[in-house]
Order: C-alpha cells, then sequence, then structure tokens
C-alpha cells in the first residue's frame, strides 16, 4: 500500500481523535459529555449489527439481547459482590461469546427473513426472561445497587470519566472493524453478503465466517452494555428491548447501510436530533413519548430513503468527491 493511501486510511481515525479529546476542553458542559457517551455506546452497538447486515447479509435483530445480557452479568456479579466490575466486564463478554456460539451454530442457517424472524424471537424471549426471573434481575424494577465501575484502582465516578472510557471502546471497535472488513476475510464475508453460491464455489467457508462474524459482534455489544449498566449504575429490561432494536435500525439506515462509518453518524444524529426534539417540542406537546419521537424520526427516514439513500455517510462522501472534482476542475492540468 501507497504512503498516500495509508495516510487516507488513517485520516478519520486521527480526526475522530482529537475531536474526542477536544470537545470537553472546547464544551466543558456535563450535558453534552452525557449525551456523547450515550452516542458512543450506541455508537458501537450500530456498529457490530450494521456489519452484519449491510456488509454480511445477516439480518440479526438480536443485538439487544446481547447489549442486555452484557449490562445484566456484570451488574448482577458486581452488585452482589462476587467479582470487581473490571473482572465482571470480562467474564460477562466470555459468557455472551458462549451463548451466541452455542445459539448461532444452529440459528445462522437460517436466512433472510427466517433469521430476522428467528433472532426476533429470541429478543422477545430475552425481553420476557427480564422482567419475570425478579430474583436474579430485579425484574421490572431493575437491577439496582450496581457499585461504580473500577478498573485497576482506578475508580469511574464522573461523566467525563465514562466519556473517555465510551469513546475508547467506539474507536477501538470501528478501527478494528475498518480493518476487518477490508482484509481477506473482510473481502470473504462481501462475498456471499452477494451470492453464498458463488462464495462457496470459491472455497470461502461461509459457515465459519458467519459464526465468527456474530460472535465478534455480540461481544461488542456485550461490552457497550457493561458499561452502559455501570454508567447509570442500574439497568431494567425495558432498556434492551423492541424499542433498542427499532433505534439501531435507524441508526444503521439513516447513516448508511453497507458503511463502516455509517452506524457512528447515524447515532450521533439519532441521539442528538432526539434530545433536540425535547427540547424544542417538549413546549408544544404535553407530553413527549416514544410516539412523538417514532413521528418525526419516521420522516426522516422517509426523507433518506428517497433523497439519499446511501444514508448520510453516501451523501457526504459523494459531496467529497463533488468537491475534489470542482477543485480538479478550476485547478487545471496545468497547475
Amino acid at each position: 500500500m501507497k504512503n498516500s493511501e495509508i495516510d487516507r486510511t488513517h485520516i478519520p481515525f486521527i480526526i475522530m481523535i482529537a475531536v474526542i479529546i477536544l470537545l470537553p476542553i472546547i464544551i466543558p458542559s456535563a450535558y453534552i459529555i452525557s449525551v456523547m457517551v450515550f452516542v458512543a455506546v450506541y455508537g458501537v452497538l450500530a456498529l457490530g449489527m450494521g456489519i452484519l447486515i449491510g456488509h454480511a447479509g445477516l439480518f440479526s435483530l438480536a443485538h439487544p439481547v446481547w447489549f442486555g445480557l452484557g449490562a445484566y452479568i456484570s451488574g448482577i456479579l458486581a452488585a452482589r459482590g462476587w467479582v470487581s466490575p473490571g473482572i465482571g466486564i470480562i467474564v460477562s463478554a466470555f459468557f455472551v461469546a458462549l451463548i451466541s456460539y452455542i445459539i448461532g451454530a444452529p440459528i445462522l442457517r437460517l436466512r433472510g427473513y427466517y433469521l430476522a424472524c428467528a433472532t426476533f424471537a429470541l429478543l422477545l424471549i430475552a425481553q420476557i426472561a427480564g422482567g419475570q426471573l425478579t430474583n436474579i434481575t430485579g425484574g421490572h424494577e431493575g437491577l439496582l445497587g450496581i457499585p461504580p465501575l473500577s478498573l485497576g484502582g482506578f475508580v469511574f465516578q464522573t461523566d467525563l470519566h465514562y466519556y473517555f472510557l465510551s469513546w475508547a471502546l467506539c474507536i477501538g471497535c470501528f478501527w478494528f472493524c475498518s480493518n476487518l472488513i477490508h482484509s481477506r476475510v473482510g473481502r470473504a464475508i462481501r462475498s456471499f453478503h452477494d451470492s453464498e453460491i458463488a462464495s462457496k464455489s470459491m472455497g470461502v467457508n461461509i459457515p465459519k465466517y458467519k459464526l465468527q462474524l456474530f460472535i465478534l459482534t455480540s461481544v461488542m455489544a456485550s461490552l457497550a452494555g457493561s458499561i452502559f449498566c455501570f454508567y447509570l449504575c442500574f439497568t431494567v429490561p425495558s432498556f434492551f428491548g423492541f424499542h433498542l432494536l427499532v433505534e439501531l435500525l435507524m441508526m444503521i439506515v439513516i447513516g448508511g447501510i453497507g458503511s463502516i462509518q455509517g452506524p457512528l453518524i447515524g447515532s450521533f444524529v439519532i441521539l442528538w436530533l432526539r434530545e433536540l426534539i425535547h427540547i424544542y417540542f417538549g413546549k408544544i406537546f404535553p407530553v413527549m413519548t416514544g410516539e412523538v419521537d417514532s413521528i418525526f424520526f419516521g420522516i426522516l427516514i422517509i426523507i433518506v430513503l428517497i433523497f439519499m439513500p446511501r444514508g448520510l455517510a453516501g451523501w457526504v462522501e459523494q459531496s467529497f468527491n463533488l468537491g475534489r472534482r470542482t477543485y480538479a476542475y478550476f485547478k487545471g492540468p496545468g497547475a
């Protein structure tokens, strides 16, 4: 790879890291820092689900399940004093990897709508179980008494601490997934997204790659769920249900299906747009419920699908290419 290509590959990471570091310095607002923590956490979720749907063609709807398992397992272990919070995050990630392997091995034999229905059923089962297992999860009243996260003797107590932790996870997952998609494994994954028959004829072990990607994205969701749990210091089953699934799908569609950076853009846009809706329309509507949010987000999805079918990431890329061609035109061949 040429140096110029390497530089273009690293530029998004450099810009992202610089913005994340400078944001608390430029805008020292506790409210903005808090919202950006959720942007990072949901960004990890949307990134994993976007890779499954947009790159591998696996329409899995079980991502909120892994998110909730990571939150509950690490939260229960820490709340009951069985292990430290840091160890709890690791244990929950290994447990989620094991469960996703056991479930993914048979369920990934399904395709298309059948896979979507099976994983959606898994989501419903997990949410009902979370509400009924009162002695373990706290039921609908929630799991309380979760201590602050501590790693290596350092206790995460402020929003700023969780801000850097969540964005470290988000940037790390983004970097890893970007390299994965542009590697030999990524080319194999994209090949069976287009045609499993052609991919199999070329010697690609489709079940192996499907299962590995399924487990990888589930572990990412588990880590995000653990941070989410320790940040709020409580958790309830409603956090990981159908409403979260709809939000993730909106982030992927609006950000751009098939784009690595699209889910992160979608996470940023959806969460901040929701905050703006609650701020400016809270005076008009007596109660700002999820149904009111759905009206605005439904309109936004229709607009994006009509005018920007590749999502905001595709629109940004097209705008950048148009600007580059315009600059090259006015610069002239002899300049």
